[in-house]
């Protein structure tokens, strides 16, 4: 990533073979190259397995051992207001004060497929939970690969939006699918543009698959980004 050019690595909670080695070593070696760590967890914001929830809360310690200023996550089921479904409201707000006591934020992704692919879904779990700590992720393809409008959607969660997974989008065989930013038909003058009005600044994650050509096509999407820029 340093010799790339670029200005950080988001690493993942399914990555790690010897945490408990690996964790201070990625930390030490974000330090010496001069690059920041930002997390992503598969792990939902809300669970009725309460395994899951005590499992939110180590991505959320192991993000801040690397120092990481945010985690992403996925919605998943959102609880009913039912008695039965209380235990998953606690423990998701139990998550986001434990984010807020490392001034850290929980960027919500809107997930490729159901539930909380929807900007609408996204919006309503952040006005009822109401954190100061719970931000959007905007994963640019995902809401095309759904069927959703992204510029819609960027507009609707302007004032949380401080994370983004940039992908684009190219149609292969009649079906649309992601690829590296500049390959595809997603506008990034329009989509940067956005965010350039929001006012604030939040890390970019180049986020596709590397094919056979991993470093090209991350020093391509590079170029397309800055020439839009």
């Amino acid at each position: 990533a340093a010799k790339l050019g670029d200005q950080g690595v988001e690493f993942r909670e399914v990555y790690w073979k010897n945490k408990a080695d690996e964790l201070p070593k990625v930390r030490a070696q974000l330090r010496d190259l001069g690059l920041v760590g930002t997390y992503a967890t598969f792990t939902t914001l809300f669970n009725r397995d309460v395994a899951k929830q005590q499992q939110l809360i180590q991505d959320l310690e192991d993000a801040h051992a690397i120092g990481s200023p945010l985690m992403r996550v996925f919605q998943g089921e959102k609880p009913g207001a039912g008695p039965e479904d209380a235990h998953m409201w606690q423990a998701a707000r139990a998550a986001l004060e434990r984010a807020a006591g490392y001034g850290m934020y929980l960027a919500l992704e809107n997930f490729i497929g159901t539930p909380g692919n929807h900007w609408r879904e996204v919006k309503s779990t952040i006005e009822d939970l109401n954190s100061p700590v719970l931000a959007v992720n905007i994963d640019t393809s995902n809401y095309v690969l759904n069927g959703h409008d992204l510029m819609e959607a960027i507009r609707e969660l302007f004032p949380w939006v401080r994370y983004s997974h940039l992908k684009d989008v190219t149609t292969v065989d009649g079906k649309k699918a992601a690829t590296y930013p500049g390959n595809g038909e997603l506008s990034f003058k329009a989509i940067l543009g956005e965010y350039n009005k929001m006012g604030r600044r939040f890390p970019l994650c180049l986020e596709f698959r590397g094919g056979n050509d991993p470093e090209g096509e991350i020093t391509k999407t590079l170029e397309h980004l800055r020439g839009v820029m």
